[in-house]
């Protein structure tokens, strides 16, 4: 009897379940390279490339900041990837080192901001920063949207650092579009404005996120 029962219970479990498609990562990270290439090919058609790389000739501060944003969009992507579907065993950490090299950036604005007098470090967000937050913020939203996608089409066991990767790998690639726009090589700058859509994404992402993939 007992085993009938068990039968029937493990019947009335499974009734009316269909396969699902295996999430790949291949095909995950497809998807936010597809998205941060959209998002940067966009911003270079509304707003052009910085007159130094039409001309050939690379700043090495352009050079090191913009790579730092892109590899922390790629580590952090691959973290939300790989959280989609939870393993045992498998580390979420990587994205962290990324993370720690970007974090220079702003760390530098500081530093440099405060060596400066009071109306050489007020100058930088007179200049045109407001502009490197919004159209970066706004480049971050198709990468964003994307993840959150992803997912949602998978379990994942931390909605919350999801969220919060999420955002970051969004708002570095964001940075990374407009930066091939923006002209300005000083690090106060980079690091204030071009770091800004990063904490203001990671923010977005942790608050809203885990909401959206609840499970």
């Amino acid at each position: 009897m007992i085993e009938r029962n068990s039968d029937v219970l493990i019947a009335q479990l499974v009734e009316g379940l269909e396969p699902v498609r295996p999430l790949r990562f291949g095909a995950g990270l497809a998807l936010a390279l597809t998205a941060a290439a959209f998002s940067t090919a966009v911003v270079i058609a509304l707003f052009g490339l910085r007159p130094d790389l039409v001309a050939g000739q690379l700043d090495p501060m352009h050079v090191v900041s913009t790579g730092l944003f892109l590899g922390l969009g790629l580590a952090a992507s691959v973290t939300v990837i790989v959280m989609s579907r939870p393993l045992v065993g498998s580390d979420h950490n990587g994205w962290r080192w990324a993370a720690g090299m970007a974090a220079l950036l702003p760390l530098a604005a500081l530093i440099v901001g405060l060596s400066r007098t009071g109306s050489a470090a007020l100058s930088a967000p007179a200049d045109h920063g407001t502009q490197c937050l919004l159209v970066g913020g706004a480049a971050s939203f198709t990468v964003f949207a994307a993840l959150v996608w992803w997912l949602r089409r998978g379990a994942p066991t931390a909605p919350d650092r999801a969220g919060l990767v999420a955002g970051i790998a969004a708002g570095a690639f964001g940075t990374f579009a407009f930066a091939l726009h923006c002209p300005d090589n000083d690090i106060v700058h980079i690091g204030l404005w071009h770091s800004a859509p990063v904490f203001a994404m990671a923010l977005l992402g942790r608050v809203i996120v885990p909401r959206l993939i609840r499970w």
